[in-house]
C-alpha cells in the first residue's frame, strides 16, 4: 500500500506500521474502488462496518469499577445521612442578612448619563472648500 500510495505521508503509515486507516482501505477496497460493479459481488445484507477498535488513547478498563471517594460536596443532595440532614438544617436558621437587604442582580445595564458616541466631522473642510468654490 505504501509502495503504490507513498506520498499520501502520515495518512496510510505511522512510521514503519500501517494506519487503521490503510488497513480499511485494504480490507473495503470495493468500496473504494472507481466502478461501483465490485460492489455486486457482495450479497445485499452485506454490511460495511469495520470492527471497532479503541484508539491508543482510549481506555480498556470498565470505569464500573472506579472507586468514588467517600466525602462529598455539601451541595450534594444524594446519599445524605440523618446527622448531615440536621446539621445542615440547624446552619440554615443562621442567617447574616436578611433576604430584603440583598439586591437582585441586574440583568441589564445602567442608561448611559452622557453622550457615548462622537459623529465623523472629517467632512467639514471638504463643504468649506466647496461653499468658498461657489
Amino acid at each position: 500500500m505504501d509502495m503504490c500510495y507513498g506520498m499520501m505521508g502520515s495518512l496510510f503509515r505511522s512510521g514503519s506500521r500501517q494506519t487503521l486507516f490503510a488497513s480499511q482501505v485494504m480490507r473495503y477496497a470495493d468500496l473504494y474502488a472507481a466502478s461501483f460493479i465490485n460492489l455486486l459481488y457482495y450479497p445485499f445484507s452485506y454490511l460495511f462496518r469495520a470492527a471497532h477498535v479503541l484508539m491508543p488513547h482510549e481506555s480498556t478498563v470498565e470505569h464500573a469499577h472506579v472507586r468514588v471517594i467517600d466525602t462529598e460536596s455539601p451541595l450534594a443532595t444524594r446519599n445524605r445521612h440523618d446527622v448531615d440532614l440536621k446539621e445542615m438544617e440547624g446552619k440554615r436558621l443562621q442567617l447574616t442578612r436578611s433576604v430584603s437587604e440583598i439586591q437582585p442582580a441586574q440583568f441589564f445595564p445602567q442608561a448611559p448619563q452622557e453622550i457615548t458616541h462622537c459623529h465623523d466631522e472629517d467632512d467639514d473642510e471638504e463643504e468649506e472648500e466647496e461653499e468658498e468654490e461657489e
